[in-house]
């Protein structure tokens, strides 16, 4: 293989990592999971480069690997995480949660990172076709042109998808969520305890807070209301950290999927 086709596509590799990982970890909600699906999206597209024929861009062709990539290993999946969890604490989900939760400072500034958990949890609901064109779509708001680029189906599909996944996720959320309906059983600082003892979330946050997540104080949430707050899990400096890791990763040769 000529080495100015493996510069090229090593600057490739470099310029959209990123992106690729962020798709990865929206759809699975696992960073190993992630980390694998990237690394064989890149080699996938490492392998089949010749067949690009650029009649799209490269950002969708690589996205629609990407979103393949991550269909099989969603189907693998036998259950949700959440009810993995309940298998391995001996008890039902609706057990998991603190009914006594500490009602202090420090609990507060970590109930914001278990709102980012329960979002994607709630994603996690979803058939896998429409979390996948939810997030692409909501998660980083991408044109729904685009979206029907990289599904390869219409924009008709996409906007039919979208508007039953919201309608899922709503339903989900009605029922359940204390911030919609104050009335709801489930609130935020419940899932403190649980979630520190799990690993979802770290003390961390207290002394680095993120931008609260908010949402609407109404039963009736609009498309653009999820977005807005599925767009706020994975906020857009989540990239620097990644940029700095995977820079790290290149530094250490962690990955040597072109040597």
């Amino acid at each position: 293989m000529p080495e100015d086709f493996t510069d090229h596509f090593d600057q490739l590799y470099r310029d959209y990592y990123v992106k690729v990982y962020r798709l990865a970890l929206g759809l699975t909600h696992k960073l190993n999971d992630a980390e694998d699906i990237t690394q064989e999206t890149f080699l996938r597209a490492f392998r089949s480069y010749h067949t690009f024929r650029e009649e799209s861009s490269f950002f969708t062709w690589i996205y629609r690997i990407a979103v393949n990539v991550a269909n099989d290993y969603m189907k693998q999946r036998k259950k949700l995480y959440i009810y993995e969890i309940a298998e391995e604490a001996g008890c039902s989900v609706e057990e998991l949660a603190d009914p006594h939760p500490a009602n202090n400072p420090e609990t507060k500034l970590m109930v914001n990172e278990v709102m980012r958990y329960c979002m994607a949890a709630f994603t996690e609901c979803l058939p896998i076709n429409q979390r996948k064109v939810f997030f692409l779509a909501a998660g980083l708001g991408l044109p729904h042109k685009l979206v029907a680029e990289i599904m390869d189906c219409s924009v008709s599909s996409v906007k039919s998808s979208l508007y039953r996944a919201k309608n899922r996720i709503v339903g989900f959320m009605e029922n359940r969520c204390q911030l919609v309906r104050k009335s709801n059983p489930c609130r935020c600082e419940q899932w403190v305890k649980r979630g520190i003892s799990r690993g979802w979330i770290t003390k961390e946050c207290v002394t680095n807070p993120r931008p609260r997540i908010t949402i609407p104080e109404k039963v009736k949430i609009y498309m653009r209301d999820v977005r807005d707050i599925y767009k706020n899990v994975y906020l857009a400096d989540n990239d620097e950290t990644l940029a700095k890791y995977i820079k790290e990763g290149f530094a250490q040769k962690r990955w040597a999927t072109f040597s």
